[in-house]
């Protein structure tokens, strides 16, 4: 019992430790970037970036305005001040967001972004319950 609870409790403190994040995992809540990654998958993210590590076609991680969530999105465009991302299944892109509002970015392997399929699910249930 102690190891798991050494590695539930140790896991995130070293991927915060080792990615240069608070936030080193994020579950995907929707459907926004399907086929890409899919509602329930986990992926893992990079910090500490500045706007000059960042390209478009990135996948990032930034806080939203309403309500402080996360949306996880592709860039389409980068800009002085902002950048401006769109879900790879929306049709629209969001609005611009400032470079202070990101957290970083997508872990990619061979161009595609790491992720584990389903371990993201229990926060999808956790916001569904929530709304």
């Amino acid at each position: 019992m102690a190891i798991v609870g050494a590695i539930v409790y140790g896991l995130p403190k070293f991927l915060s430790w080792s990615l240069n994040t608070p936030y080193p995992m994020a579950a995907i809540t929707s459907g926004s970037m399907w086929p890409a990654l899919n509602e329930g998958d986990l992926v893992f993210i990079k910090g500490g970036l500045k706007k000059e590590d960042l390209k478009e076609g990135d996948v990032v991680v930034y806080r939203n305005e309403r309500g402080g969530s996360f949306t996880i999105h592709r860039i389409v465009e980068l800009s002085e001040n902002d950048f401006t991302t769109k879900g790879d299944a929306n049709f629209q892109e969001d609005k611009p967001t400032p470079y202070d509002q990101l957290i970083g970015k997508a872990l990619t392997l061979s161009g595609k972004p790491l992720h584990i399929p389903y371990l993201g699910s229990i926060t999808v249930i956790a916001n569904n319950l929530k709304q």
